[in-house]
């Protein structure tokens, strides 16, 4: 809104300026030819910027419209890919999925000795993973996403698929047993910076849009 007051703010003043003169002109210019010029001028400062306010004004509306239309597209295309990694998580880490607020609060609030207790005998598949990564790498660098997210919201994301890469190579690791205690702190580190950016990443948006749009995935309902 401040943009727009900024951009209009000329076509104001020369508005508020062509009622001024009308007004002066009408009330005390009294040479007939002189009082009809400067009618004319008024009426030209009065009307032209109102052209100009209105095509903004509407040209605003429009562009934020599109916007939000934008927005959805763009972050339904990352939420599906987040709820599979949420999914992902919660079987590898044998949880339940996340079905409600809720339970999604007590899934993002995981600490990495919890993580570390749960983690399964390595190594473990990681082909969804890799999916995983490579749908939100496509999602993340269309233009389109950034000019529509913010910093925070790709600099959440970006460190998400970054530290996918580095779970899929620690989950697809063998480790020696005198190695796996370390091994498996790592990889809990892994899933828990992870969380810690999706966090940051629904928290930056609408929390109750994911949680509606989670919910028929993390169900394995297919109604949407």
């Amino acid at each position: 809104m401040k943009k727009l007051f900024i951009k209009i703010l000329p076509f104001l003043v020369a508005f508020i300026s062509g009622i001024l003169l009308y007004t002066i002109t009408d009330n005390f210019i009294t040479d007939t030819g002189l009082n009809n010029l400067l009618i004319n001028v008024a009426a030209g400062l009065v009307s032209i910027p109102l052209v100009f306010i209105f095509y903004d004004v509407i040209n605003k509306i429009t562009s934020r419209n599109l916007h939000n239309s934008l927005f959805e597209s763009i972050t339904i295309e990352i939420n599906n890919q987040l709820i599979e990694l949420i999914s992902y998580l919660s079987n590898i880490l044998n949880l339940k999925q996340p079905e409600t607020l809720n339970e999604l609060d007590d899934f993002l609030d995981l600490e990495q000795s919890e993580i570390y207790q749960n983690l399964p005998i390595l190594p473990v598949k990681t082909e969804p993973l890799k999916d995983i990564k490579d749908q939100l790498m496509q999602v993340v660098h269309k233009p389109s996403s950034f000019e529509i997210l913010t910093e925070t919201q790709i600099s959440a994301l970006l460190n998400i698929t970054k530290e996918i890469s580095f779970l899929i190579k620690n989950l697809s690791k063998k480790s020696e047993k005198k190695n796996l205690s370390k091994h498996k702190k790592i990889i809990a580190m892994n899933i828990e910076y992870i969380i810690t950016n999706l966090t940051t990443w629904i928290e930056s948006g609408k929390k109750d849009a994911f949680h509606n749009h989670a919910r028929f995935s993390l169900s394995n309902d297919k109604k949407d």
